[in-house]
């Protein structure tokens, strides 16, 4: 009897630690800051991704653009992508530094907020160049579309809000 419980025992510590090192095994949820939750707002539409290029294109179709504003507004997209491909990848390689859990140094960091400014500031160039393509009734309509988006905007950030609000409670 005596044997038959040590073995029992052992049986049992052995499928513990069996146990034990499979869930270590598994992946965790990811933590606050990690690469992976910046990944993850990435994907969810925060920051200026496919998205973001999105809505800028849907609002270009509801304008009844003719077939030379089409043309034009694809040839200055088609040039500034062309004349920020390097910064864009730069940038890119400098944030895939930070997302793998990596630190940038003071120099990377500037260089990186450096390269943030030039790429808005060609993207506020080319909104500039878009708009001149516009008609007059074209530029207005833009415009209201755009508040019309914000406005649906606020809305679900309050929505959001609210529910937070009830869950905490």
């Amino acid at each position: 009897m005596k044997r038959f419980l040590s073995g029992v025992g052992l049986t049992l510590v052995l499928l513990t630690s069996l146990a034990a090192t499979a869930l270590a095994q598994q992946p965790q949820p990811p933590s606050q800051g990690t690469p992976e939750k910046a990944e993850k707002h990435r994907r969810m539409g925060r920051g200026h991704g496919p998205r973001m290029r999105e809505h800028g294109r849907k609002a270009l179709r509801q304008l009844d653009l003719t077939d030379a504003q089409r043309q034009q507004i694809r040839s200055l997209h088609e040039g500034v992508r062309k004349r920020t491909e390097a910064q864009r990848n730069e940038l890119r390689q400098l944030l895939g530094t930070k997302r793998q859990g990596g630190t940038l140094t003071a120099e990377q960091d500037a260089r990186a907020r450096q390269l943030r400014d030039e790429l808005r500031q060609s993207g506020e160039a080319v909104h500039g160049e878009v708009l001149a393509v516009l008609t007059d009734a074209q530029r207005t309509r833009l415009e209201q579309l755009r508040q019309e988006h914000k406005e649906r905007r606020g809305e679900r950030h309050d929505r959001r809000g609210q529910t937070r609000d009830d869950d905490q409670q």
